[in-house]
């Protein structure tokens, strides 16, 4: 059954500088005023297991120098996350082999736009338009064609205008419940000091957002990972409840109907068939 749903996450599944995906919005002082909204909290809904659970995320890349070293410590620890990745960063000429590399090693390939602009607050509705449906197809073309079901806005904004082209296109936003902010002050002992004294006290489920782009997540990261380790062992000699990592591919299966991960798969024996056809029933 494990390799079936590893299955869902090859599917599902030089750069330019981190500064220019997180410049101001074009011409902000003549962009519509959009009502800013919240989105709902646990960002992946609550624990399922009754153990502290947590979803690993990385955004805005790839990135030929960083991303590699992300993946060698998901690698390490047996960790699937999922990567959301911005369009113009996949459309680099030296992208597809590592976007191959995170397909192969069974993590999922999430839309961040093409250029990481604020949705809400570009001035068309046209402009907002494009850029959910070029990085789609930029990150999809990337390596050969894959689809991407999970989407995550720049900033985490959500306005009118988000909810009424998600809910064209079919998508529901994939948010999160940490952010070390590591994208702004890229440093590394303050992104594990946020994380670990976080994950310390966490019960329910939660969402950790980082970026694969920066030299502080490829830090911290490892730091990170080693500590949930040693604090698992602690709490397993405690008798405590552990910090279960909830596997990108778990949450896919989790999201699905029940039945359909077995239909799938025997209406799709191939692997690679059967891959394909999940990640059009992928909410």
């Amino acid at each position: 059954m494990k390799s079936l749903l590893v299955a869902i996450a090859l599917v599902v599944g030089g750069a330019p500088a981190y500064a220019k995906h997180h410049k101001k919005p074009e011409d902000p002082a003549a962009a519509p005023k959009k009502k800013h909204l919240a989105w709902s909290s646990p960002a992946a809904g609550p624990t399922m297991s009754g153990d502290p659970e947590l979803i690993f995320t990385f955004d805005d890349g790839p990135n030929l120098k960083t991303t590699p070293a992300v993946l060698d410590a998901l690698k390490a620890h047996h960790i699937h996350a999922v990567f959301f990745m911005v369009g113009e960063m996949a459309a680099n000429k030296d992208a597809p082999p590592l976007i191959a590399r995170i397909l192969a090693e069974g993590h999922i390939i999430g839309n961040h736009t093409m250029t990481h602009q604020d949705l809400c607050r570009l001035k068309d509705d046209a402009r907002a338009a494009r850029e959910i449906d070029d990085g789609k197809k930029a990150i999809e073309t990337a390596d050969g064609g894959f689809t991407t079901a999970w989407f995550r806005t720049p900033y985490g904004v959500r306005c009118e205008r988000v909810d009424a082209m998600l809910a064209e296109r079919g998508l529901t936003h994939f948010h999160w419940d940490l952010d070390p902010q590591e994208w702004k002050h890229n440093n590394s002992k303050k992104a594990y000091d946020y994380v670990t004294k976080q994950l310390a006290k966490m019960t329910g489920r939660d969402v950790l957002l980082m970026h694969d782009i920066k030299k502080a997540t490829v830090e911290a990261l490892p730091q990170i990972l080693d500590w949930i380790d040693q604090e698992n062992e602690a709490r397993r000699l405690a008798h405590k409840r552990r910090i279960r990592i909830i596997q990108s591919y778990e949450l896919a299966a989790e999201r699905l109907p029940a039945g359909e991960v077995d239909w799938l798969h025997d209406a799709a024996p191939d692997p690679v068939l059967w891959a394909r056809a999940i990640a059009s029933v992928l909410p």
